[in-house]
């Protein structure tokens, strides 16, 4: 039995219409591959952990990690604030969080993510949580504004950091997320760590 198959026995899902659209993005090749299920958990725990109230998601794709997220605040009493730069996706996830009864617990900003976050930045907003998940090659760009909206404490969790090394088809963007670990792993303000979960997740705490 593989390790995934044994955790789908164990580890339930937050909100019913995960596995549902678990279904319907398999097999799709018009959107990039959502987060892996383990990935989406581990998002949940963390929030429930820290009782985040106020949660950045860069990068929704059509929402399945978004609804994660937004699950999990629903029980913390939080939001996330989720941004994708696609006009298609960006209306299919508000379709999907609709489906899934979590609009209340989810704000939607359509825009480029580096011109997102600079306005958020700009509005003096900080999170508990922010979850990295757009282009890898932004990564590495918009990890100073990405720490600055975090607040002390808070953690940062970058999606598909063992690219490089992983052997995935998508090994060529591995070199942005392998610049994108280098840099965390040498800030002093940042007690980080990787684990092997999905194509890797970079965990940073800011001290």
């Amino acid at each position: 039995m593989s390790y995934g198959k044994y955790i789908r026995e164990l580890v339930q899902a937050d909100n019913s219409f995960l596995e549902e659209l678990e279904r319907a993005n398999s097999g799709r090749n018009d959107i990039q591959p959502p987060v892996e299920f383990e990935t989406g958990k581990l998002l949940s725990f963390f929030i429930r952990l820290i009782n985040a109230k106020n949660v950045l998601e860069i990068g929704t794709a059509n929402g399945y990690s978004t609804i994660w997220i937004a699950s999990a605040l629903k029980g913390t009493g939080g939001k996330v604030t989720t941004i994708e730069s696609k006009e298609r996706l960006h209306l299919e996830a508000v379709e999907n969080i609709k489906k899934a009864g979590l609009s209340n617990q989810t704000a939607f900003i359509f825009e480029d993510a580096q011109v997102a976050v600079k306005n958020l930045l700009s509005q003096k907003t900080e999170f508990d949580l922010i979850f990295q998940d757009c282009g890898k090659h932004l990564y590495p760009s918009m990890l100073e504004t990405t720490i600055k909206l975090c607040r002390k404490g808070g953690i940062i969790i970058a999606d598909d950091t063992l690219f490089k090394v992983d052997g995935s088809i998508r090994e060529n963007l591995g070199k942005h997320t392998d610049q994108y670990n280098r840099a965390v792993f040498s800030r002093d303000d940042l007690f980080s760590t990787i684990v092997p979960t999905g194509h890797g997740l970079t965990l940073s705490m800011k001290k």
